[in-house]
């Protein structure tokens, strides 16, 4: 993922549409001909007036709507995403983060 899309991004939530927040995890840097250019490989994009989150998984931004997160491959992903990056994610959008965060260990 780019860094300028963050600059045309908002907030999928139908009620929300809000400017995102970005924190990047992991990105690597690409020479084009007009310089280096970042390439994002794992992020977190935020929305601080709904308090939803987003991964970018593999330089891909994953900015589905709350129904198709909740179950199936998506849900495992996002799942992976935050027990991979838990040390980096804030302690709230593990516990509360919506649509769904890591679930306690039993």
């Amino acid at each position: 993922m780019k860094r300028w899309l963050m600059d045309i991004l908002a907030c999928p939530a139908k009620d929300c549409r809000s400017e995102l927040g970005l924190e990047v995890f992991e990105s690597h840097d690409i020479e084009t001909g007009d310089g280096t250019v970042e390439e994002i490989d794992a992020a977190l994009i935020t929305c601080p007036k709904c308090g939803r989150w987003y991964p970018v998984i593999d330089g891909i931004a994953c900015m589905l709507p709350d129904d198709l997160r909740m179950e199936g491959k998506q849900r495992r992903e996002e799942t992976a995403f935050l027990e991979n990056w838990k040390g980096k994610i804030d302690d709230d959008i593990l516990e509360n983060g919506m649509p769904f965060g890591l679930q306690p260990e039993s």
